[in-house]
């Protein structure tokens, strides 16, 4: 940690900026979910956020957020969550795959629901729970084009957006329909990348007033397109880890009245693509699968939400409503094998998988510019999922037969319903000093269901009927803030947050009971600073931090199968910053910092579980979070003749070490300390752009994830993509 402090101290010298000023200064912010970033902003004092559901100035708002502009992310080459960590201190995405990614902020990580919430304006999104109860290894995928801003939260984020944001929130928030501008966009884009072939993404969005003032739509739509470089020499396969996704989303705005404002949004989103996975003991970029995997990613998801400007407060009503299903699958060819049935192998496990959840929310917030602010409100949700697992032997290509050959049949269902009462409140006394506590009184009532109709015997599994397995659980989150407007350009804050996740029952393989595992939960202690110097061409954000977590939800192992249980406990320590430095008009250098120790402050000891590979010990790092984390940037924008700008950007991003599993084992990798470089150059007018880009300059090979095939030895890891090289082009009107 130590390093990474010495590090922070010798970059700030040479001028670090923070994602505010890579969001260029010349491009504003936007300063309500209506406006898209156009016009002047005359420093990072005028970025307003909406994260805590009223418009607040970024650097005046007492939390640790990172803010991106449509801009910033352009620059930069931010196309999805995955590049997104390059920008936000403390946030590791894992990318095992078609709508399957794991978001981890802070260095909270671990099996079961999500810690991270994921919102799509005011839509929270969700994910089946498999059949290793571990909803938050599957959460969607991110498509950032036509974005307003991407506000990232880090810390728990209870109070407001309940069990889902236990470590922080990412909320994507797309540009509104104009009720009285007729603009387009469009953006197409053409890579090609190493050790694989041609690529591209095509996006284009459209903005039509129906009636003036009053009634507008907005249609988005997009495909995305990845030739993959992973080879399966078994199976003579190239480019198994390709990947397609297309899309799109139309809302409509009506305002019948000038205080009311209702938007109706409907999403769409379909990924398809292969594992990106592969071994080392292989060779470079190729896969050790004895089967051919494929996986599918069908996400609906429909909102209403309205608006009303009541004088002394705003009331918000939403409504959403997610429809996802998913198919996964994966090669227990190994573990077949090991348990004595070889004359299975190879085989897939085939498992598809769908979401239902309705949420509903309505908040009342206080209105005006007075000492004074209050938010109340409640929550409902009712989330139905289930899952059908089947194994299949596969023929001698590897591909599932017509019709399956069905060796294994299991169904799991799950349903929950939460409800929830909040407020906040804030106070600020002598115009400096503000004080904010807030409350979520939550409860929850879970039903798990299954039955294994088809057993495997060499897995222990054996037929078993229909049989359902009901939890529930109830409790508070707690909210104390305090912050200190030393002067206009210097704000103090502390603040102690809490966080949890519901609790459950496993209806796994094999178990000889159905294991229930209880709710985890942590209290994160914050203390920080907002310096912003020279009419916003210094900034300087510090935030220190603290968390605590109890009752950690895991995976555990039987040796054969896997599930969830409670095991442990954990401290996680660190640091981070975000500098920005504009020596001149145009020219922006930036970085960010991230440094942490997490480690198990208990030895993980469950019910079930096989030692040699499911426990941790006191004093282990938790896996897959890197020490540290430094991101590195420049860009300079000038013009070129009339109405021609060229920009030139670069970055350098630095991940520190990691390891793959609590303790020294057969699935034991040291991961990360990495440098990958990205660059971008261009010229635009007000109406298009032409860029050229390379992703992953110098071709690093950094690994994201190890661990081994199902059931053996053989490594198997994720790594960053290698180098891509692309033309980029725009157009609006």
């Amino acid at each position: 940690m130590f390093r990474y402090a010495s590090l922070l101290l010798l970059l700030g010298s040479a001028a670090w900026p923070t994602t505010l000023l890579a969001q260029d200064r010349k491009a504003t912010a936007a300063t309500s979910d209506d406006t898209a970033n156009n016009g002047d902003q005359s420093s990072g004092q005028d970025i307003i956020v909406t994260a805590f559901h009223r418009e607040t100035r970024l650097q005046q708002t007492p939390a640790a957020i990172t803010s991106l502009s449509t801009e910033a992310l352009k620059n930069a080459n931010i196309v999805n969550a995955d590049d997104l960590q390059r920008l936000v201190p403390g946030l590791v995405v894992t990318n095992a795959g078609a709508g399957q990614r794991r978001l981890s902020l802070r260095g909270v990580r671990s099996a079961g629901d999500a810690q991270v919430g994921v919102y799509y304006d005011e839509s929270s999104l969700t994910a089946p729970p498999g059949t290793t109860t571990d909803a938050g290894g599957s959460q969607s995928d991110l498509d950032f084009f036509d974005v307003s801003r991407v506000e990232v939260l880090r810390g728990p984020q209870g109070t407001l957006y309940g069990a889902g944001a236990m470590a922080g929130a990412v909320r994507i928030i797309f540009n509104k329909p104009d009720l009285n501008h007729f603009e387009g966009r469009a953006d197409v884009t053409g890579t090609t990348e190493a050790y694989g072939e041609q690529g591209y993404q095509a996006n284009a969005a459209i903005n039509v007033p129906i009636v003036d003032d009053k009634l507008a739509a907005r249609l988005v739509v997009y495909r995305r397109y990845d030739d993959g470089y992973i080879d399966n020499p078994r199976l003579k396969l190239q480019n198994v880890n390709g990947e397609s996704t297309w899309g799109g989303r139309l809302v409509i705005r009506y305002r019948p009245i000038s205080e009311l404002t209702i938007d109706a949004a409907a999403y769409f989103q379909n990924n398809n693509g292969g594992p990106p996975t592969w071994s080392p003991s292989v060779g470079k970029y190729q896969s050790a699968d004895q089967a051919y995997l494929w996986f599918k990613d069908k996400n609906r998801l429909y909102n209403l939400t309205a608006n009303a400007e009541l004088g002394f407060a705003t009331l918000t009503a939403t409504t959403s409503y997610q429809d996802r299903d998913v198919l996964m699958t994966r090669d227990p060819s190994y573990l077949f094998q090991i348990v004595g049935a070889s004359a299975y192998a190879p085989a897939i496990y085939y498992q598809p998988q769908s979401v239902k959840s309705w949420t509903n929310e309505l908040r009342l917030q206080s209105a005006g510019s007075g000492p004074l602010h209050w938010t109340i409100g409640g929550f409902y949700e009712d989330r139905r999922s289930k899952v059908l697992s089947e194994a299949h032997v596969v023929g001698s290509d590897g591909r599932d037969l017509n019709p399956p050959d069905v060796i294994l049949q299991r169904h799991v269902g799950e349903s929950l319903k939460q409800k929830a009462a909040f407020g906040e409140l804030s106070y600020r006394m002598f115009d400096r000093l503000t004080l904010t506590g807030g409350l979520r009184y939550y409860s929850y009532d879970k039903l798990v269901s299954g039955d294994t109709t088809i057993g495997f015997a060499p897995l222990g599994t054996f037929v078993r009927p229909y049989a359902e397995f009901r939890s529930k659980n109830d409790g508070w989150l707690y909210k104390f803030n305090a912050s200190l407007k030393a002067s206009e350009h210097l704000l103090l804050y502390a603040q102690a947050a809490s966080g949890y996740r519901p609790g459950g029952v496993n209806q796994v393989l094999g178990l000889a009971e159905a294991l229930p595992y209880q709710p985890d939960s942590l209290w994160t202690y914050e203390a920080g600073f907002k310096a912003t110097y020279l009419d916003g061409r210094i900034l300087l954000n510090v935030a220190a931090f603290r968390t605590d977590w109890k009752d950690m939800q895991v995976t555990l192992n039987s040796g054969t199968f896997a599930y969830l249980g409670n095991a442990g406990a954990a401290r996680i320590q660190g640091v981070e910053a975000e500098l920005g430095f504009e020596p001149v008009n145009g020219w922006t250098v930036s970085a960010s910092l991230t440094a942490l120790t997490a480690k198990l402050t208990e030895d993980q000891l469950a019910t079930g579980a096989v030692a040699s590979t499911a426990t941790g010990r006191a004093g282990d790092r938790i896996p897959n979070i890197p020490q540290g984390t430094v991101t590195v940037a420049s860009q300079y924008e000038f013009p070129l003749i009339d109405g021609l700008t060229a920009i030139i950007h670069g970055d350098v991003n630095y991940v520190g070490d990691s390891y793959s599993d609590f303790h020294r084992s057969t699935s034991y990798f040291r991961l990360g300390d990495y440098f990958v470089s990205n660059a971008r150059i261009g010229v635009k007018t007000r109406s298009w752009g032409a860029y050229l880009f390379a992703r992953n300059l110098f071709n690093a090979v950094g690994t994201t994830y190890s661990g081994t095939v199902l059931g053996g030895r053989t490594q198997v890891v994720t790594t960053v993509p290698p180098r891509t090289i692309g033309i980029n082009l725009t157009s609006s009107f």
